[in-house]
């Protein structure tokens, strides 16, 4: 697939990032828009980046139309439990400080001025 025109990026360097792209994965700005710069002067690597995209798109509203099944009420419990057990657990470990700090400036013209900052701050120590 290539239009026949030369890109910075070549066609085969775009096409792993197509699926990427589409769930919105690309982290790096830079990469990103060289993908879509792509995207602009290519019109095949977007072709299959839209069917793609309606490819998935169609596979995840069919999963989540045949596969909702509920969970079991078992599962369910045992969450909870794990969830409060690891709740209890942080607390126990769990460092908080408190720092409050007060600036006070009087200006030229006899204003004054306070600022107060305030900061909590929690620590989990690891292990």
């Amino acid at each position: 697939m290539s239009c026949g025109n030369h890109h910075d990026v070549p066609c085969i360097e775009i096409r792993p990032l197509i699926v990427l792209f589409i769930d919105q994965e690309i982290s790096d700005a830079h990469q990103l828009d060289i993908v879509e710069i792509h995207f602009g002067e290519c019109p095949p690597c977007k072709n299959q980046m839209e069917q793609e995209s309606q490819s998935l798109l169609l596979m995840r509203n069919l999963l989540s139309r045949c596969c909702n099944e509920p969970a079991p009420a078992s599962l369910h419990e045992r969450l909870i439990e794990q969830t409060q057990q690891l709740h209890q657990e942080m607390a126990m470990r769990t460092e908080t400080t408190y720092t409050e700090s007060t600036y006070t400036e009087i200006t030229v013209d006899g204003q004054t001025q306070i600022e107060i900052t305030s900061k909590i701050r929690r620590e989990f120590p690891r292990e």
